[in-house]
């Protein structure tokens, strides 16, 4: 007799195999060192930073399934400052403290950066600079600012058309 021999699929042999991220998991709860994204006993998640949308609250109360809003899950520390992130996204605080640094390096700059045409003879600045007359300011009077309003016409009753009795 010829033996038969059916192969099961791997869901229902029983043998699953674990994710070494989770065998990890395992290890720090049980030596009680708190992994990456508990934060004083919480697991954390991304806060929104404003109020969600009319649109947006009627898609996570309303839409089917698949096109609901989905939680994040890819929330890291980062390796860096240790402020919490997205992971494969730059971190808010580390692109703060970058943003503020390249900001007092470019003061500098512009401090030695010398004004064009500073040193020209008074009578070539007045040549240049007809405008910038001193003791006068640059303020237009606020009369020629703000137009004028123009007259209205005056009534006549002559001009109405009456209807026809």
């Amino acid at each position: 007799l010829p033996s038969i021999s059916i192969k099961l699929p791997q869901f229902l042999t029983g043998q699953t195999e674990t994710d070494s991220r989770l065998e990890e998991l395992k290890k720090q709860l049980e030596s009680e060192e708190s992994p990456f994204m508990i934060d004083n006993g919480m697991i954390l998640r991304a806060a929104p930073k404003q109020h969600p949308s009319y649109r947006k609250r009627r898609q996570k109360l309303y839409a089917p399934g698949d096109k609901q809003i989905q939680p994040l899950n890819n929330i890291v520390r980062c390796p860096a400052c240790g402020h919490v992130k997205r992971s494969h996204f730059m971190c808010m605080h580390c692109f703060a403290e970058i943003r503020t640094f390249l900001k007092e390096k470019k003061k500098q700059l512009q401090e030695y950066i010398e004004p064009p045409q500073s040193n020209l003879d008074p009578v070539d600045h007045r040549i240049l600079y007809l405008s910038l007359e001193p003791g006068k300011s640059k303020k237009k009077p606020a009369s020629l600012s703000i137009p004028m309003r123009e007259e209205p016409l005056p009534f006549d009753s002559q001009h109405v058309k009456h209807p026809k009795k």
